[in-house]
């Protein structure tokens, strides 16, 4: 059932992208678009606000569930109990988690009207465009989904995993539902705005629905301060190295788009942000199925069932790359085709652009696979490496880009290159190490 509510998730995510994308190209000018995609880069910063600490609190409630009587920095904790569930430490995590993400929205804040006194609104203004009360719009439906990412936590981490999906495919309904029906009325990014919001406003709503229908807070309690410190004390430093990792990632996908649309007119950054969206949808779905398994996964090294994980593991990168291609080959057949058939004013790039953008999914995919068996064990080794990257291919884009190769195939072949070097081959030997030194 986790599985089914899994991929419709997925389906529901990828039709609110793809359903919306056609009313969206032939009702939006270029510079509309391009703002769009824009919106969307910064509508990916929930995953780095995050900071991986949704990922850490799941992992960490997943193992005291399992019977865990203490957190530790790193490894998993030897001392297990599966018939007395320590709900005192069950609560330390929760209060901290609580703790966080208020102040993470406090923060996101402060960077969204940063964002649009200085990048958006002198970006918009070229094209005579005021996005004022749609980036407010937008902007609170940001919040309160930073807000929602203790959700998230809580039921990753109680196995609960078709509820969240179920919640989630909802949520995405209600998006594309209301974004098609403003668009056709000619609301243009407005519509995108305000259905973004009744969104995340439906996703809080129903999560805190299904949290209080499972009884997923069952044993839980408030704790003092001093516990909620110490908590975060033992969590933070793994949660910042996955974090670390979310920044590296988004800086080597996202923050693409923002240079882009700084040295490209508004035709080739349409284009290009179309293409990294299609691609970061194909990545997405493509690693679904690692998402609905790693509580599993979590559980099984939790108990020390390494030939579970093996199995696993092997599963799980068989369905994910055999995805990623049907998925790249979809892209580069028939989606143009279908652009020609609405008549779309935004195409895609050259297909050189594409087949490169398929590579780098590829290997994306690949390596995001290998990390993730790598956290489940509890450490984060990979961290400095994955920002590294990010930063390196950022700054080596931009120096580029100034020596005058304006080619949308320069940000594709620099981020490809540098994670070649030392990334997308590093992470998948050393899971091949942790498999063979457990004995798995």
């Amino acid at each position: 059932m986790a599985l089914f509510w899994g991929y419709f998730s997925r389906f529901s995510s990828l039709a609110s992208s793809l359903i919306i994308m056609p009313f969206a190209l032939v009702a939006f000018t270029e510079a509309e678009f391009s703002l769009w995609m824009v919106f969307v880069a910064f509508y990916a910063l929930i995953v780095v606000f995050d900071f991986g600490l949704s990922t850490t609190f799941s992992r960490q409630i997943n193992y005291v569930l399992c019977g865990a009587q203490s957190l530790n920095k790193v490894g998993v904790c030897e001392h297990t109990d599966k018939n007395s569930i320590n709900y005192l430490l069950f609560s330390k995590i929760i209060n901290s988690a609580k703790f966080v993400f208020f102040f993470i929205a406090i923060i996101t804040v402060v960077i969204l009207v940063a964002a649009y006194f200085f990048f958006l609104n002198p970006i918009a203004a070229k094209s005579d465009l005021d996005i004022s009360l749609v980036w407010l719009l937008y902007s609170l439906a940001i919040i309160i989904n930073i807000f929602c990412l203790l959700y998230n936590a809580l039921f990753f981490g109680t196995n609960n995993v078709a509820s969240i999906y179920k919640v989630t495919s909802f949520s995405n309904l209600i998006f594309f539902a209301f974004a098609i029906t403003l668009i056709i009325y000619d609301y243009t990014l407005m519509a995108i705005a305000i259905a973004r919001l009744l969104s995340a406003i439906i996703y809080y709503v129903s999560a805190n629905y299904e949290i209080n229908k499972l009884k997923m807070l069952h044993g839980y309690v408030k704790t003092r301060w001093q516990d909620t410190k110490s908590t975060l004390i033992l969590l933070l430093p793994n949660a910042g190295r996955i974090g670390v990792v979310s920044l590296g990632n988004f800086m080597l996908t996202k923050l693409s788009i923002l240079i882009v649309a700084y040295y490209f007119t508004a035709s080739e950054s349409a284009s290009y942000s179309l293409a990294l969206n299609l691609f970061t949808i194909l990545s997405s779905v493509s690693l679904l199925y690692m998402t609905v398994v790693t509580p599993i996964l979590n559980r099984a090294i939790q108990d020390a069932d390494f030939s579970l994980v093996k199995k696993l593991q092997f599963k799980v990168r068989l369905v994910c790359l055999i995805t990623c291609l049907l998925g790249s080959v979809s892209v580069l057949v028939i989606v143009p085709e279908l652009l020609k058939l609405i008549d779309s004013k935004t195409s895609l790039p050259s297909i050189y652009v594409l087949v490169l953008f398929s590579l780098m999914v590829f290997l994306d995919v690949n390596r995001q696979l290998s990390m993730n068996l790598i956290a489940a064990t509890n450490h984060i080794p990979f961290y400095k490496a994955i920002v590294f990257s990010g930063g390196v291919s950022l700054l080596l884009i931009i120096v580029v880009l100034e020596l005058g190769y304006l080619s949308l195939l320069t940000p594709v072949i620099v981020a490809l290159c540098v994670q070649t070097i030392f990334n997308n081959w590093y992470w998948t030997l050393m899971e091949r190490n942790i498999l063979v030194k457990k004995g798995m």
